[in-house]
């Protein structure tokens, strides 16, 4: 294929999974893998999103509500390419809104697994303590930073973004040297096709160091579901995580 051309063919270097790559928006558009899967969030069925505990047969998500007001985790009308936003309300009490496989996790981090998604923080974490994070953890429990295991991008209180990370020993979360604003979107690449090194990158850049992050996590601990989510411990704090679409894949074995 032309190299002019916006969609390229190319050979991932490490894993040698064929992909191919929107140059404009960093996008893998498709991806030749043993175990693949991906979620656009078009249509009818994107626009309600079944309770934990209550999965509708067929659809990979549920959603975790926690407090009263309530935060919301549903489809948004007529979005251009579908979209699912999880969304904190104003009323000072606890509150998440998580997005995720109701704890049917099935993807092995030392299988070469890598996550991409294209999100915006529509509305931006607003105190201290609301939290947006996005990418991949153990089961759901109260707080993402209590997960058992996760790799993720985030923010808390601003729209600038983290990378974090936790492997059951080592917990990670350090800046990711970019700030968004609530009209940015932002295409994030969790790419753990060398757990000594996994690379995270967001609109295509790198934002991880050489060895940031070790994820030595084996076993079931290293089995992990698709994560979205926005929390606060307390307060009347507010923030809104859109999701435009969740992408990964990995081998099998």
């Amino acid at each position: 294929m032309s190299d002019r051309a916006r969609v390229i063919s190319r050979i991932q270097p490490y894993s040698g999974i064929h992909e191919f790559v929107d140059k404009a928006s960093h996008e893998r558009v498709q991806v030749l893998a043993p175990q693949t899967f991906y979620d656009d969030f078009v249509g009818a069925g994107a626009l309600v999103i079944s309770a934990a505990g209550s999965a509708t047969n067929g659809v990979p998500w549920v959603k975790k509500i926690v407090g009263a007001a309530p935060p919301t985790v549903a489809g948004v009308a007529n979005a251009i390419g579908g979209q699912v936003a999880c969304t904190l309300t104003a009323t000072s009490e606890k509150q998440d809104a998580a997005l995720y496989w109701g704890d049917n996790k099935g993807l092995d981090v030392t299988k070469g697994l890598i996550f991409e998604s294209r999100f915006q923080l529509s509305v931006l974490p607003s105190a201290a303590g609301v939290q947006a994070v996005l990418g991949l953890a153990s089961n759901w429990i109260d707080g993402p930073d209590n997960n058992a295991c996760y790799l993720q991008v985030g923010a808390t209180a601003s729209g600038a973004l983290l990378v974090r990370s936790f492997d059951g020993v080592t917990q990670i979360s350090a800046s990711a040297g970019v700030t968004l604003g609530t009209t940015d979107w932002a295409l994030v690449r969790i790419d753990a096709s060398d757990v000594t090194d996994v690379k995270m990158f967001i609109n295509g850049a790198q934002v991880t160091t050489k060895g940031q992050i070790n994820f030595a996590a084996t076993g079931t601990l290293a089995v992990l579901q698709p994560y979205a989510a926005m929390y606060k411990p307390s307060g009347t704090g507010v923030g809104t995580l859109t999701i435009d679409k969740i992408e990964t894949w990995s081998f099998r074995a």
